[in-house]
């Protein structure tokens, strides 16, 4: 399904294109779903640009929207997180054409790209680097229960439940509810 483009007829030719897929074929944003349920649109459009100094600039102009369903950190609840992203993206060869780092515009990335551009490993990086900071991975939430260690039914107790031996902040509160 991956669709790959060369870069400097893409750019050079002002070539663009579309697409839309599913978020769980997109292997590293897999971990971060909460269910199968989704959808992601992009397109991508380049474009040969001159910059100030007189150089040409490889631009990719970049935009998604859809949605996925991720993990609530509170509830840990499968709630939709909507996708809307425009990105602006500059492509350099090497490491020392990136400019420093206080040079660069907010509006504009600058990313190092070899001849050739996987579409769906740039859509991938894109929604990864759009998640926000709180975003939990399915690793983190494999819940243990004290009680299932321990041995005891679950009903015979009134343990909270732990994540990677931290409490949720809610398990207390929920102990004593029962009460």
């Amino acid at each position: 399904m991956s669709q790959t483009i060369n870069i400097d007829r893409f750019t050079r030719l002002k070539q663009s294109v579309a697409g839309r897929f599913v978020p769980r074929v997109l292997p590293g944003l897999t971990e971060f779903l909460a269910g199968q349920d989704g959808e992601i649109n992009y397109s991508m459009a380049g474009n040969l640009a001159v910059d100030l100094a007189g150089r040409q600039e490889r631009r990719v102009k970049c935009i998604i929207y859809g949605w996925v369903l991720l993990f609530d950190p509170g509830t840990l609840a499968a709630v939709r997180y909507e996708l809307d992203i425009n990105s602006s993206l500059i492509l350099v060869t090497n490491e020392s054409a990136l400019p420093p780092l206080g040079m660069e515009s907010e509006n504009e990335d600058y990313i190092v790209c070899g001849a050739t551009m996987d579409v769906e490993a740039r859509i991938e990086e894109e929604i990864l680097l759009s998640l926000p900071v709180n975003a939990l991975k399915r690793d983190g939430l494999k819940v243990r229960d004290r009680r299932e260690v321990s041995g005891k039914s679950a009903k015979k107790t009134n343990a909270p439940v732990v994540a990677e031996n931290k409490l949720f902040p809610f398990a207390k509160l929920a102990a004593l509810k029962k009460k």
